[in-house]
C-alpha cells in the first residue's frame, strides 16, 4: 500500500510541467530508493526529454540526473540509460564546469563509483588511444623476445 501511495504522489509531482526540475529530480530519486525503477526512469526521461539543449537544467540537476541514469544502467544494464548518463554528464560540464566539478567531488561514497565509472567512460571515448601503436609496440616486443631464444 505504501508503495502505491509513493508511486502515485510521485506521478502526481512529475506530472505536472510547472513543478521544478530540482523536485522532479527528487521524486526520481526517491522512486529508485523505493525501488520504483520504471517510476525513477519515466521521471528522468520526462525531464531529459523537455529540457534537451534549451538550458533551463542547472550543472548540479544534471549531474544529479547523471548519477541516477547510471544507478538505472547499474540496476537493468539498458545501454540507452548510460548513453543518457554520457550526456548528462557532459552537459553538466558544459552549463558550469565549476559547479560540475564540485558536484562530482562531493557526491556520497555509494554514488562516488558512479562519477568515477563516468568521468572513465566519457574520457576513453573523447580521448581514444590509437590501437596501432598499442599494437606495434606489442609487435616489437615479441620480437625482441623471440631473437633472445
Amino acid at each position: 500500500m505504501r508503495s502505491l501511495l509513493l508511486t502515485t504522489i510521485i506521478l502526481l509531482l512529475t506530472g505536472c510541467n510547472n513543478t521544478p526540475v530540482a523536485e522532479r529530480i527528487e521524486s526520481a530519486e526517491i522512486a529508485y530508493a523505493s525501488e520504483d525503477v520504471a517510476s525513477a526512469r519515466k521521471i528522468c526521461d520526462e525531464i531529459t526529454g523537455e529540457h534537451s539543449e534549451d538550458g533551463e537544467i542547472t550543472s548540479i540537476e544534471l549531474g544529479r540526473l547523471s548519477i541516477l541514469y547510471m544507478q538505472l544502467y547499474d540496476r537493468t544494464d539498458d545501454d540507452d540509460a548510460l548513453e543518457l548518463a554520457e550526456r548528462c554528464y557532459r552537459e553538466a560540464f558544459v552549463a558550469n564546469a565549476d559547479s560540475a566539478r564540485y558536484f562530482y567531488s562531493h557526491l556520497p561514497v555509494d554514488q562516488d563509483k558512479y562519477a568515477m565509472s563516468l568521468a572513465t567512460l566519457v574520457h576513453s571515448i573523447d580521448n581514444p588511444g590509437d590501437i596501432s601503436d598499442e599494437h606495434a609496440e606489442v609487435d616489437s616486443m615479441m620480437n625482441d623476445c623471440s631473437q633472445d631464444f
